[in-house]
């Protein structure tokens, strides 16, 4: 492999490794803090029952299972197109395996951000990769 198509898929795999670096510390980051929300509102309708919608239950498990629904065709979709990048040498192994992971988690990822603004956690403010989500 000639020095600059080698640097070249390095500096693109280099790219991704940091992409879904980002997207995971994001999960990582928004997850406690919608746990931290949700149990705010759980505690809040233990001392008034009344004033509490029981949709927010049905909606963290409704929400989970769109997401991993969501991820997986955005994961199988991606297989697809990285396997044909990767068959005409336009990635390498580990770009795909990047990029199929990194669109498995983006519905995961889309969700914390919406719902860190939806139960009063504030604005998410987030870099905008070319490559990210």
């Amino acid at each position: 492999m000639p020095y600059r198509t080698y640097q070249s898929a390095m500096t693109s795999t280099w790219r991704n490794l940091m992409s879904f670096g980002e997207a995971w510390s994001e999960i990582v980051q928004l997850s406690p803090v919608v746990v931290a929300l949700r149990t705010d509102a759980a505690l809040a309708a233990i001392t008034d029952p009344a004033g509490a919608s029981p949709s927010e239950s049905l909606r963290m498990v409704a929400e989970k299972i769109d997401a991993v629904a969501e991820g997986t065709v955005a994961a199988t979709l991606e297989t697809g197109l990285a396997l044909g990048r990767t068959l005409v040498g336009r990635s390498t192994p580990l770009d795909v395996a990047l990029d199929v992971a990194r669109a498995a988690v983006a519905p995961a990822r889309q969700r914390l951000r919406y719902n860190v603004e939806r139960l009063g956690g504030g604005k998410v403010i987030h870099r905008h990769h070319p490559r990210a989500q």
